[in-house]
């Protein structure tokens, strides 16, 4: 076995006597070891970094993708047709809301007249503060063979009582014999003098006793407007007839709005 005196000189004659130069030369080649590990370590996180960045963008595109196809909000205003009447309608108005605009046989609406705005949504329809506020339009085509003012001449005028009693705003009241189709019910009519801005007669039905059924729609009165091509069908508290001549051309004048397209009501 070698001495450690005899390895010595070996390493030195290997070395060329220079033992501090050896080693030198083992901690350099030590040192560098692990700096190419770090390297290799480097390229390893740069490449994991490259790979999540890449999924987050198209995570992103996918998110930013699927954000563009949601259903866009319904329309404000939706447009129908009722015979041969085009109409535009806001929304806000439908008392029915139609799923699909388009050819219709009724639009009904529901206005806080006379203000001229949409029933809040959290209003019930037996509810007798909105009764009172508001006025319930029924859009349909018109009759063409029953005009508002025949039906009153040829229908109503079959049923009444010849006894008259002074109404409202220079109305005339009727009541409608026991057992007829409107009993229950009372006619009123304009009087001589007592017209429409359409120079037509303005009638309407209403209960016999306001409040024999409280806070319901049935609690209304009854009068139809013929308008263009349309009839509107239109209902409001008893507690407005003296408001008639008002009620009539303000209702005309919503219904002409809708049917000239536009989307705010005339004040």
């Amino acid at each position: 076995m070698m001495a450690n005196h005899e390895f010595r000189d070996l390493w030195a004659r290997a070395t060329g006597g220079d033992v501090t130069m050896a080693k030198a030369a083992i901690f350099a080649a030590l040192l560098h070891a692990p700096t190419q590990r770090r390297r290799s370590a480097d390229r390893t996180v740069l490449a994991f970094m490259a790979v999540t960045i890449a999924g987050l963008a198209a995570a992103t595109g996918i998110a930013l993708a699927l954000a563009a196809a949601k259903p866009k909000p319904p329309p404000n205003v939706l447009h129908y047709q009722i015979g041969n009447t085009a109409l535009t309608a806001p929304r806000e108005w439908l008392r029915a809301p139609i799923a699909h605009a388009g050819r219709i046989e009724r639009l009904e609406l529901i206005i806080d007249w006379p203000r001229n705005l949409a029933v809040p949504q959290e209003d019930n329809a037996a509810n007798s503060r909105l009764l009172d506020r508001s006025v319930l339009i029924s859009v349909g085509a018109a009759d063409p063979l029953s005009a508002p003012i025949e039906r009153l001449n040829r229908v109503y005028s079959r049923f009444i009582d010849a006894k008259a009693e002074p109404g409202p705003a220079g109305l005339i009241a009727y009541s409608f014999k026991a057992g007829s189709r409107y009993d229950n019910e009372r006619l009123l009519v304009t009087s001589e003098g007592f017209t429409t801005t359409n120079g037509e007669a303005f009638f309407a039905r209403c209960p016999q006793k306001a409040g024999t059924q409280k806070n319901s729609p049935t609690d209304l009165c009854t009068t139809t407007l013929h308008i263009g091509m349309l009839d509107a069908v239109v209902r409001f508290s008893p507690s407005r007839l003296s408001e008639w001549p008002h009620l009539a051309d303000g209702v005309t004048r919503i219904v002409s709005t809708l049917i000239h397209g536009q989307t705010r009501l005339p004040q």
